[in-house]
């Protein structure tokens, strides 16, 4: 066997390869969904600061201002992200995507093999989970492929863990220190659900695998490990969780997520169909997707052969004893459970837990469970693999007519698309692909021998990777990486500063209908006119600030306000608009599909008012900035905590100076007695406000935004905002590293 000792890592590596390198190698960037609304305008923003000296605490071109490097899925942190200091991070995405679909494949390979695998077995393992539908339908989602891709690895450290313990195989603080590292890089790896659900799945699989110690104080012993892996894990991430976790409580989802959007993406019980034809509903790809939702969030596929050495694996696991029986039980267990949860709505039981349970109000899209089925099931697929057997009496003979009735269907799926004309044409494709793949299976398994052969071995490994590169294609497009460089027109249309506008309805239409569509990846502009329509937050790559955010976690204020916005009209819709900046609001273009942006009066970001009114909380001046008359240039809302009289004044003037650090905003304010100098960015925790370099005091002013009291005279203010929570988590992730570099030097004398 030592001459097949490259086999594994060469299929294995093919898979991402094909899939990905002909875009990148033309120069080509993921684009469709959140490639292009998200991770790279906010990824090309952080690195943009980071290199211009600063840090990137702040986003000022995003919902009136927003935290940055706060914002988890920005993971800014993470060791993999620090090649966008010398790559273009839109093309530098692909890159990292392929990766991470590549360290993912030899992760199950170890894990695999740790549990006594064989080299098919870990090809099998690899290939079916860093080529599932799950990790490729969804490849784009890039805080889901990053995190994803350290389960397989944070599992075999927990094998590693459990070894330690129970049969003193290896350094028990190796193994700790170990699982400590891969637990705090997918927790910088930006998504926190993965992240849960991974944490979740660690502590059941250790606590079942502890179970079997002979002794109790060692089992004690090894979940005091696993343990102390998670403070370690904390340790190393904290730079990133405390400002995160500062913005959590900050947002909406301080609280719960509203159940009818938590449910949204529950999975759809029909496309469990997929784990055996996995473009029965069509393919957004190819032919169309017609099925419910998305096709992403429900996708399964592993990939014939894999699939079939599951069942085979669960069928001698459970019935009938095997070496593995006990792992195949639980692996059946698990995989029960979260396709249970995953179907969310569609039964009373997740619902319960939403209401009932903390932290399963927290996340969206309950179908995301799944990503424990296909990791339960590729490792399954192994156990099959070791299990398969040369067929024999019955098991030959069920095999043969399997294999014959495979060619069948594959055949009658042919024969009826030519004479079925009225028949959906995803149904031929996909019932003519499983057969065809059923029938190479069959026809596999009936040429195997008791002591395979390398070509056999090879064949077997091509199925799969054929198969399932076969099902990946195409399901994340790529644009010239040209598209995401250089200035629009509506960039210089709109350069006077002024923040955009676009209301819900039509973001949404232009989104989901138009640009991303979930039935297609043609829209219905080009996409080199996609920035043009200064969708949130592909305004940020123009520099541009708008009123909209396309964000899972914002300030929970800002949410409330724009809840509020999308229900005015008239008079208070424009003075509430103007009082936001929006100097442009985007209106359907009726010549084509896209928009077009016309000027609004009355914006602006600063102004010096004569008057505020104090109000004991944010609701009553939200309820106040709704009667009709308010003039945001007379009077200001202030919320006095300290109580006492507000002083009055007469007004001014004040200039906002040239942003050169995203953290800083910088005015000339001059007064004749004194006024309210109301700015509208977000109030947020961490901001501070200097008069003539002497600090005062940020009032929350109209419900969002911040207002400082200037008296008599000219005056230069500055606001500048910075974490303290950063630096505690920085000082928390320097001591755990220096902690951890020295604990894997140490050694006992």
């Amino acid at each position: 066997m030592k001459r097949n000792t490259q086999l594994a890592p060469l299929l294995i590596c093919l898979g991402p390869l094909i899939l990905f390198l002909p875009g990148l190698l033309q120069g080509g960037s993921l684009y469709w969904g959140t490639p292009m609304l998200q991770f790279v305008p906010w990824r090309e923003l952080a690195f943009d600061i980071l290199r211009s000296g600063h840090i990137p605490f702040w986003n000022p071109y995003s919902g009136m201002g927003t935290p940055l490097l706060a914002n988890y899925q920005t993971a800014v942190f993470y060791p993999p992200h620090w090649l966008f200091f010398f790559l273009p991070i839109d093309w530098g995405q692909g890159l990292l995507v392929a990766g991470h679909l590549i360290f993912t494949a030899f992760g199950m390979q170890k894990l695999v093999r740790a549990l006594g695998g064989s080299q098919l077995a870990q090809i099998i393992s690899a290939l079916a989970f860093s080529l599932s539908g799950y990790l490729i339908a969804r490849a784009g989602f890039l805080s889901i492929n990053a995190a994803a891709a350290w389960l397989p690895w944070i599992m075999y450290a927990a094998e590693r863990l459990i070894a330690a313990w129970s049969r003193r195989e290896g350094s028990r603080r190796a193994a700790v220190l170990l699982l400590g590292c891969l637990l705090g890089m997918q927790w910088l790896a930006g998504h926190a659900q993965t992240a849960w659900y991974t944490l979740l799945f660690l502590g059941v699989w250790v606590l079942w695998r502890g179970s079997a110690f002979s002794s109790w104080p060692r089992f004690k012993a090894a979940v005091a490990g696993l343990a102390l892996a998670g403070l370690t894990g904390f340790a190393l991430s904290a730079i990133q969780l405390l400002p995160t976790l500062q913005y959590l409580l900050n947002s909406s989802r301080s609280a719960s997520l509203n159940e009818a959007y938590a449910l949204t993406y529950s999975f759809w019980p029909w496309r469990l169909t997929g784990l055996i034809v996995p473009d029965l509903f069509g393919n957004p790809a190819r032919n169309g997707y017609w099925g419910y939702a998305n096709y992403y969030e429900d996708a399964l596929y592993i990939g014939i052969l894999p699939f079939l050495l599951a069942i085979h694996a669960v069928r001698r696991g459970w019935i009938r004893s095997s070496e593995n029986c006990s792992m195949i039980r639980f692996l059946v267990v698990v995989i029960a459970a979260v396709f249970l949860l995953a179907l969310g709505r569609n039964t009373p039981v997740f619902p319960f837990l939403f209401r009932h349970v903390p932290t399963f109000n927290l996340f969206q899209a309950p179908t995301r469970w799944n990503l424990l089925l296909v990791f339960s099931l590729s490792l399954l697929a192994g156990f099959g693999v070791d299990l398969w057997a040369q067929p024999e009496g019955r098991s030959l003979y069920w095999t043969r007519l399997g294999t014959a009735g495979a060619g069948i269907i594959g055949g009658a799926a042919f024969l009826g698309g030519m004479l079925l004309g009225d028949v959906d044409q995803s149904f031929i494709r996909a019932f003519a692909l499983a057969g065809l793949w059923m029938l190479a299976s069959g026809i596999l398994s009936l040429s195997k021998r008791e002591a395979p052969v390398k070509a056999w071995t090879v064949a077997a490994g091509l199925l799969v990777l054929l198969d399932l590169v076969y099902a990946g294609s195409g399901l994340n497009p790529v644009i010239p990486s040209g598209v995401y460089h250089g200035r629009t027109r509506l960039s210089e249309q709109v350069s006077d500063g002024h923040r955009l506008y676009m209301d819900a309805a039509l973001e949404y239409r232009l989104k989901y209908e138009t640009l991303f569509r979930f039935d297609t990846f043609e829209a219905e502009l080009p996409a080199q006119q996609y920035r043009e329509t200064g969708l949130p937050n592909m305004n940020m790559l123009d520099r541009m600030p708008s009123v909209n955010n396309f964000d899972p976690l914002e300030p929970d204020r800002y949410e409330t306000w724009m809840a509020v916005l999308e229900a005015q009209t008239g008079a208070v819709e424009a003075d509430l608009l103007g009082l936001m900046d929006a100097g442009w609001r985007a209106v359907e273009d009726g010549s084509s599909s896209s928009v077009r942006y016309i000027p609004l009066a009355d914006a602006a970001r600063v102004r010096v008012v004569p008057t505020a009114v104090s109000v004991e909380n944010g609701d009553e001046a939200l309820v106040m900035l709704q009667e009709e008359g308010f003039d945001p240039d007379a009077l200001v809302y202030i919320e006095n905590h300290a109580g006492g009289a507000l002083p009055a004044g007469s007004g001014g003037s004040a200039v906002l100076s040239p942003e050169i650090n995203p953290n800083q905003i910088c005015i000339s304010a001059e007064t004749g007695e004194g006024g309210w100098l109301v700015l509208s960015d977000t109030f947020y925790p961490g901001w501070e406000a200097y008069l003539d370099d002497e600090p005062v005091e940020i009032y929350p002013a109209n419900y969002l935004f911040r207002a400082i009291w200037v008296p008599e005279g000219p005056h230069q203010v500055e606001f500048r905002y910075e974490s303290d929570l950063f630096w505690v988590g920085c000082g928390l992730s320097l001591l755990a590293a220096a902690a951890v570099g020295l604990g894997s030097v140490w050694r006992r004398d």
